[in-house]
Parts: C-alpha cells; structure tokens; sequence
C-alpha cells in the first residue's frame, strides 16, 4: 500500500462516518487486510456498571473488520453476519484498542476477526464475521 492510498483511507474512515466520530472511535492504522481502530471511553460509553456497552465494543469490532477489509480493496462492504465474545471487564481502562484482520477474502464475500484490548493488553472481546463486498468503490476522491 502506497503512503498516499493509507493517507487516503485513514481520511476516508474518519472523516465520513459521523456515528463514528459521535462515539470517539478513531482509526489510527490501515494496511492490506489489517488495522488498528482506538476508541476513547466516555461517560456515554459506559453501561449501568461502569464497564463499557456491549453495543460500544460491537461497533468498535466491526469497524476494525470494516476497515481492515477497505485496506486490502477499496470497495464499500457491509457485514453480513458477526459473532462478538465478550472475554473480560475492562476494569478501570479509558482507551480501547481494537485489532481488525482479513482472514480470507473471496470475490464477493470476505471473512474478519477482530480483538479488543486494554492499551495494557488485556483482552476484553473478540469478534468473527462475514462480510459482502457491494462492487461500489470507495469515495477516497
């Protein structure tokens, strides 16, 4: 991947999508088939626990998936099915990192798996899902 195509998709995935701006969610790395997506918790985050919700990390997997699989073919896709483990509590962390990777990648459908950790490492969820590729390419323009 050029350095202009990862400037490219870095200003794509965090300047178009306002629902991921609006939770502080943050790509920070995009490769071939990889990326790094970082979300900064907030009270909103949170659940009636203290701990982050369920629905925060499930929208922080599936878009390191998402975005993983933009690095490796800048076309528009969407997830057709996803499976979200939730391993472990936070704790007390205020930073969440999640680590997307394409696993195989067909003509039309692509499989990813995700991982949630502490910015120590501690691993808080995992994610596996399908996606379809819609033959749109990407607005990177």
């Amino acid at each position: 991947m050029t350095p202009e195509l990862k400037a490219k998709l870095l200003r794509y995935a965090n300047e178009c999508e306002p629902f991921t701006a609006h939770n502080h969610i943050e790509i920070t790395d995009i490769g071939e088939g990889r990326s790094r997506v970082e979300l900064h918790l907030t009270c909103e985050s949170m659940n009636r626990w203290g701990q982050p919700h369920g629905g925060i990390l499930f929208t922080l997997a599936d878009d390191a998936c998402g975005i993983a699989m933009s690095g490796l073919r800048q076309e528009t896709c969407v997830t057709v099915s996803s499976t979200v483990d939730f391993m472990a509590p936070a704790g007390d962390a205020r930073h969440l990192i999640a680590r997307g990777e394409v696993t195989r990648a067909g003509r039309r459908t692509c499989f990813c798996r995700a991982e949630i950790t502490t910015a120590e490492g501690k691993l808080i969820a995992a994610c596996h899902s399908v996606w379809a590729y819609t033959g749109k390419p990407l607005p990177l323009d």
